[in-house]
């Protein structure tokens, strides 16, 4: 795999180029363990003060939908202005807006509205930086002589340890703060992840050649071809599409079914975080797993069946049980087999798509497959005071079954087991 080029033409030593994806991964590693925490105090913050499963789904909503809109903008920005520097200034900015969420709350005069259009801002900055760092880490990986493979299993695992440690610290800290106040958690996670890669990491375009039809571009026209690109790519489309009813559904069960499941029983808002902590148990174990057996491993037939198998199964038991230990060991091994899945898809979409328009093809793809996750929550939380959480919770699994069968029917998922496209490996530069 191709090393990064210094501005002289010098070839970077590969210890150091190895030390700055040790850091992107750092920063990531923090930058998520914040979110995860925001993931579940936003939620549980306008639950506990407005005592509507609906306005809590309407948080998710006015976080998640600015977060699409702003990856999906931001990738011919991303492609110009370069990854790095892209997702500096969002995680710094990311930091007044994270932190301005408990200043409101603790507001008694301000409006859920105002509330809720900050939290629209942290969502959307947010958007900006992860968009930056998706198209940072193919970069550093072939700058790295790090494997596709064997990289986004890696930013899989940091994503799955983040959960594991985060979910519960959250739930912990919400016991013992209150939801508002452990929102600054996540403001100090933006400012160590921006001054990470600020400092320790210097990958950046692709090649001299394509930053300079970049910026001979226009932004309506690199936002097309993201589209364009995109729209030709069967099997690109096709993981969009179950991806976007996934994420929906993974939405609700998160940011609805969980807290209200947790609010009607005995357990306590610690339970928050003890049933992500399962999930992330069986997650890490299932990714230490997956790295080693990834080779041997069909594609397109782990994804199939860990998606239809492990999708549905906290849905299903959040609708048939009241037992904290079974929710528990279901947690665990769902996260197991949905361990693999990130990986692979990732891989692929990395592989198919030319680096230099890894920026506005990849925020097409993201937007599109995350475009679900907004309306999840509201969707899950009309449904739970409309039918009832059990109901609701069914209704999700039987969606999940139905969209996961995509990969055993469709031709186009053949291709995820076919040999990576020659053109999409490029030389990339420093900044």
């Amino acid at each position: 795999m191709p090393v990064a080029h210094l501005p002289r033409g010098q070839v970077r030593p590969r210890h150091v180029v190895n030390r700055q994806l040790g850091a992107l991964l750092t920063a990531e590693a923090l930058s998520m363990l914040g979110s995860r925490i925001t993931f579940v105090a936003v939620p549980w913050l306008v639950l506990t003060t407005q005592d509507s499963a609906l306005l809590a789904g309407l948080a998710g909503l006015a976080e998640m939908l600015p977060y699409v809109l702003a990856g999906l903008i931001g990738g011919p920005i991303v492609d110009r202005v370069g990854p790095r520097p892209t997702a500096v200034v969002a995680d710094t900015a990311s930091v007044l807006a994270v932190a301005g969420i408990p200043v409101i709350a603790y507001c008694d005069s301000v409006s859920l509205g105002v509330l809720l259009a900050l939290i629209a801002l942290a969502g959307a900055l947010r958007g900006f930086g992860d968009a930056a760092k998706r198209a940072l880490l193919p970069r550093t990986l072939a700058a790295a002589g790090v494997s596709t493979e064997r990289g986004t299993a890696m930013y899989d695992g940091i994503c799955r340890a983040s959960t594991l440690v985060g979910l519960p610290l959250a739930g912990v800290l919400i016991a013992a703060f209150g939801p508002a106040s452990v929102l600054l958690f996540d403001a100090l996670s933006f400012a160590a992840s921006a001054l990470i890669i600020g400092i320790l990491v210097r990958v950046g375009h692709a090649d001299a050649a394509a930053l300079a039809e970049s910026e001979h571009q226009g932004y309506t026209a690199a936002l097309r071809d993201g589209f364009r690109y995109v729209h030709s790519d069967r099997l690109i489309v096709g993981v969009m599409s179950m991806l976007f009813a996934t994420n929906m559904f993974d939405q609700a069960f998160a940011t609805v079914f969980v807290p209200v499941w947790v609010r009607e029983g005995p357990h306590g808002p610690a339970a928050l975080g003890v049933i992500g902590t399962a999930f992330g148990l069986g997650a890490v174990a299932g990714n230490i797993l997956y790295t080693v057996m990834a080779p041997r491993l069909p594609r397109r037939l782990t994804v199939g069946v860990c998606f239809f198998l492990g999708g549905p199964a906290q849905l299903l038991a959040l609708a048939f049980t009241d037992r904290m230990w079974t929710v528990l060991v279901t947690a665990a091994l769902a996260g197991a087999l949905m361990s693999t899945v990130n990986p692979i898809l990732m891989a692929a979409v990395y592989r198919r798509i030319p680096t230099h328009l890894h920026g506005r093809v990849i925020s097409v793809l993201i937007a599109v497959s995350w475009a679900g996750i907004p309306f999840g929550g509201v969707i899950g939380g009309w449904a739970t005071d409309r039918l009832g959480l059990q109901t609701a919770a069914l209704v999700a699994a039987l969606g999940y079954l139905v969209v996961t069968v995509a990969p055993f029917l469709f031709p186009a998922w053949r291709e995820l087991d076919a040999r990576p496209r020659p053109e999409s490996a490029r030389t990339v530069v420093a900044a």
